[in-house]
């Protein structure tokens, strides 16, 4: 970890190349290695104001791939004691933990909610299953006060999951576990002793993200104890911010200091918010931008992109957006090579090796919060949820120029089946009419041949095929190259 200076110099980069074959401007991985290799090695380094051209709807279907992604590392054998965990990554198939598990929860959960998709469901289900048989206050580390983080950690993301997941499915079944946890994060704490470097390091983010999720949690179970609990946990925290500022720059393990920031401001600034703008002013140029390189860089990443969106809410600065949207899109670029929605720890390694938890930071700490403001999410979320055989699909994707639409039916239909471009404009009409009950893939899909009403051949770039039923409405994203 770089020495850290007490009044950090912010580098300003001023000029920076960002190119893109389909006009989708983002700052790159490529950019970020050269601006770290440029940057004196004891100073912040700051990502330039934000020049994305990707729309919030391109968020939401890079927040749809990640989804796909997470479940595609779900363990599927209902024989298996590890049944519905989702494994580590797609080269760690044998490490199925609980905080990855909860993560899906959450990340399913949100997907349905801005997507209608019935098909996730049953990954959702057996997500559920998994993390019911494998507590998370009971995962490895244990429970005392200087090494027991990571139970900690765990149980925050129970509550943050189970609290979305009440809210979108009305469902109360799961919330004794859940209350569970918060009574775990409400009788347990973590300590700062200067003794071991890792632990001195990791105790801060996940005790401020633990006092966050439970004071949220008690505030919205209208428990008092848990509330009043988050809060002063978040004040522990807050103390240890002040007399070594250098936490908020911090890397260890999956948290940074971004972590701090985000619990902080959610615990004990949410029951203190007068004192919140001087706190912010005086402490928030110690979070750092960019993460040193490392095991877990593209995880650290998230959490500083997280903190920054939190700081924007607090100060109304946005700055701190900007910020939060480059490293959207940064992290977004990790996906580009092989487009399976998932992305790697760090960027040395390749892409066999996606991870199903940093992907998950992906989804909640950047992609979630830029989607959900286009006109078109929330058309998509107030519309009826679709029967749950409407799930589309392309083939190829990208494609050129051809590519196959599948979808099934549960019951006859009259079917309205568009393309539009990333403006929403009609492009063509494939069908209007009623269909019979039945499945419509492969020989029975229906072809879009990369044209326009007048059969004319339209232009590489997005497109987005929506299919309209008598039970609602499913959209997707396809990428035409030609």
């Amino acid at each position: 970890m770089r020495f850290r200076c007490l009044i950090p110099f912010l580098v300003i980069l001023s000029t920076v190349s960002l190119q893109s074959a389909e006009a989708t401007i983002r700052w790159t991985p490529e950019d970020a290695r050269r601006a770290k290799a440029s940057s004196p090695p004891t100073r912040h380094i700051q990502l330039p104001q934000a020049k994305s051209a990707a729309t919030p709807e391109d968020y939401l279907f890079d927040f749809e791939r990640a989804a796909w992604f997470i479940a595609s590392l779900q363990v599927s054998d209902t024989l298996s004691a590890n049944y519905g965990g989702i494994r580590e990554g797609e080269h760690l198939p044998d490490i199925i933990q609980t905080d990855n598990t909860s993560e899906s929860i959450w990340i399913f959960t949100r997907y349905y909610d801005v997507s209608g998709n019935d098909s996730i469901l049953t990954h959702l289900d057996a997500s559920w299953d998994y993390v019911l048989s494998h507590p998370a206050y009971n995962e490895e580390g244990g429970d005392e006060t200087y090494g027991g983080y990571y139970r900690y950690y765990n149980c925050g993301w129970a509550l943050r999951a189970g609290l979305l997941f009440e809210e979108v499915l009305g469902d109360t079944s799961h919330r004794p576990y859940v209350d569970s946890c918060a009574n775990y994060l409400s009788t347990h704490t973590l300590s700062r002793l200067g003794q071991v470097p890792f632990l001195d390091n990791v105790n801060p983010p996940v005790l401020a993200w633990g006092a966050g999720n439970l004071r949220r949690y008690g505030e919205a179970r209208g428990d008092s104890l848990w509330l009043k609990r988050g809060w002063r946990r978040g004040q522990r925290a807050k103390g240890w911010v002040e007399g070594d500022p250098s936490i908020l720059g911090t890397e260890e393990w999956a948290m940074s200091g971004g972590a701090v920031m985000w619990g902080l401001l959610e615990s004990y600034f949410r029951e203190f918010p007068a004192e919140e703008s001087l706190w912010v002013a005086t402490y928030s140029s110690f979070m750092d931008t960019l993460s040193d390189p490392g095991t877990w860089e593209n995880a650290w990443q998230g959490w500083y992109a997280f903190g920054e969106k939190r700081l924007e809410e607090s100060t109304g600065d946005p700055i701190w957006g900007n910020r939060h949207l480059a490293l959207t899109d940064y992290l977004v670029g990790f996906d580009d090579t092989d487009q399976d929605g998932g992305i790697m720890a760090n960027p040395a390694e390749n892409d066999t090796m996606d991870q199903g938890w940093v992907t998950a930071y992906l989804g909640v700490m950047c992609l979630d919060l830029v989607m959900d403001v286009a006109t078109g999410v929330q058309e998509v979320r107030d519309a009826p949820r679709p029967h749950a055989g409407i799930h589309i699909t392309n083939s190829p994707n990208p494609f050129n120029p051809v590519t196959t639409i599948g979808f099934d039916l549960g019951r006859r239909s009259r079917v309205k089946l568009t393309i539009h471009d990333v403006s929403g404009q009609l492009v063509d009409v494939l069908v209007d009419r009623e269909l019979s009950q039945g499945r419509y893939r492969g020989d029975r899909g229906i072809l879009w041949r990369g044209v326009d009403r007048s059969g004319r051949p339209v232009a590489s770039g997005a497109y987005f095929v929506r299919l309209q039923t008598e039970v609602g409405l499913s959209s997707r994203r396809m990428i035409l190259v030609r």
